[in-house]
């Protein structure tokens, strides 16, 4: 059974995942093809246009690797709490799996015992049937 904490942390998770591909779509690639070294374009911008996009990819890297940690640890802790949940649960299962076959076999009991007295009934009602 799901609890609640294991709904939340679910949550954070998918919330996490959709944030990390939006950040790692952002950040540009720091392969510059074979194009932008042919037509110059790295060559036209200035020192300091330079420095403000690595500062901002930077950041980006800085948070990406923050989420990406944020969110190993979510699931980590998800199947932790789960792995746990499910421990207890298949301990009442294997309470209640032990309580349902010694009934069972109290049932099987009875209804031998049953099915032997009915076979002597019979037994005996077809030696009287046998003696007239």
């Amino acid at each position: 059974m799901i609890t609640a904490i294991e709904y939340i942390i679910g949550a954070i998770i998918l919330i996490l995942a959709v944030a990390l591909i939006v950040l790692i779509s952002i950040q540009q690639s720091k392969r510059h093809g074979l194009g932008n070294s042919i037509a110059g374009q790295g060559a036209s911008e200035s020192y300091l246009s330079r420095n403000k996009i690595a500062s901002k990819q930077t950041k980006f890297q800085k948070w990406t690797l923050i989420l990406a940690i944020v969110f190993v640890v979510c699931v980590v802790a998800l199947f932790i709490i789960h792995s746990s949940g499910n421990k207890s649960d298949s301990d009442n299962t294997a309470s209640a799996t032990e309580v349902s076959s010694s009934e069972s076999s109290a049932a099987e009991t009875v209804s031998t015992e049953a099915s032997a007295e009915g076979s002597a009934e019979v037994s005996e009602d077809s030696a009287e049937n046998a003696a007239e």
